[in-house]
């Protein structure tokens, strides 16, 4: 059995589990399983690769036994072309396999099983907010109901227990609630609760709502906060950067666009927390070339180190990589970034 399994996806498939693949690296997305089978066999870059490596959660289960669901949560380093780096994958499905082999002949002897993920050097622990929006994307792609804290989150963004009591918000009712945009008139209540959130709530809420797809008056909604925030005389920049990362998922790309601009080309560009905002959840705006200008330039603003960082983490997702370079060779670039380009040149080459 060991020398016929060559991927992951192999060994769900000869499992018989059903089961689905998740990025978590810039936000939760979907990566079906047939994508998933071609960038293990590397047909396909990994699209979306964060500090340079793969961020993995793999959700699978068994239909027949019903039994509850296993998570695996992965992590592969990328090679500078782009692709999964095979031989860390390799390794870890060598201790999988160990692994199996060992639970049978436990089973087999009377004896306990042992967690295949517990020691694994490619696992990892997503951060809080990550990982219970997540579970609230799980519950729902498997048709379960949600945690006991999503009715008081309801409850909350519906008015009913008055935005100041925030304090008793469950994470996870949060991520419930978003997750479960679609139902329960979720999405038009949350769209007229953003301009009276509180700060705190309107970050937790913000934070979650990065991973889904939305539109209609909740994008409305959101791109006013952000305007708002902007016309205040001290604007708060990582909330500012929440808005922007929950923007990212707006179905409004025009607006979006039209507020990314205003943003990039004024003073708020400055500040790293909003520049990371927007090439970590907004890349796919920056594929527009006066827009990826404007970051550029706004880049090259910061200190040498930090420019260094913000490029090289542009130029590992495989749409942009191309684009990225056509800009650093625009004619019309200021002396700043001409100056960040050679020194970025400069540390690529020692």
């Amino acid at each position: 059995m060991q020398q016929q399994l060559e991927t992951i996806s192999d060994f769900l498939k000869m499992s018989g589990f059903q089961y689905r693949v998740f990025d978590l690296g810039r936000k939760i997305q979907r990566i079906s399983n047939q994508r998933f089978a071609d960038i293990e066999s590397q047909k396909f870059q990994y699209p979306y690769p964060f500090q340079q490596k793969a961020w993995l959660s793999v959700l699978f289960w068994d239909e027949k036994t019903k039994a509850e669901p296993v998570i695996w949560f992965l992590s592969f380093p990328i090679d500078e072309l782009g692709f999964l780096k095979l031989e860390s994958r390799d390794s870890f499905l060598r201790d999988l396999l160990t692994n199996v082999d060992g639970n049978i002949k436990a089973h087999q002897q009377g004896g306990a099983a042992q967690d295949a993920m517990k020691e694994s050097p490619f696992s990892f622990k997503p951060r809080e907010d990550r990982l219970a929006m997540f579970h609230a994307l799980a519950t729902v792609e498997l048709n379960q109901a949600p945690s006991q804290y999503y009715s008081h989150a309801k409850s909350y963004i519906s008015g009913e227990v008055g935005f100041d009591q925030w304090q008793f918000l469950g994470l996870q009712g949060v991520a419930d609630v978003i997750a479960r945009l679609e139902v329960d008139n979720n999405a038009q209540a949350l769209a007229q609760a953003v301009e009276k959130l509180p700060d705190v709530p309107l970050d937790t809420f913000m934070q979650c709502l990065e991973n889904v797809r939305y539109s209609g008056k909740l994008s409305m909604a959101v791109s006013e906060r952000l305007a708002s925030e902007m016309a205040k005389d001290s604007p708060q920049a990582p909330l500012m950067a929440s808005l922007i990362r929950a923007l990212s998922g707006s179905e409004a790309k025009a607006e979006r666009m039209r507020l990314l601009e205003n943003i990039l080309n004024s003073p708020f560009a400055e500040q790293i927390d909003v520049l990371a905002a927007v090439s970590g959840r907004c890349w796919n705006d920056l594929q527009d070339e006066s827009l990826l200008m404007a970051f550029l330039e706004a880049a090259a603003l910061q200190e040498q180190t930090v420019f260094n960082i913000l490029l090289v983490d542009l130029m590992t997702l495989p749409d942009m990589r191309q684009k990225v370079l056509m800009s650093l060779r625009n004619p019309e670039r200021s002396t700043m970034l001409s100056k960040c380009i050679g020194g970025f040149m400069g540390g690529v080459i020692a």
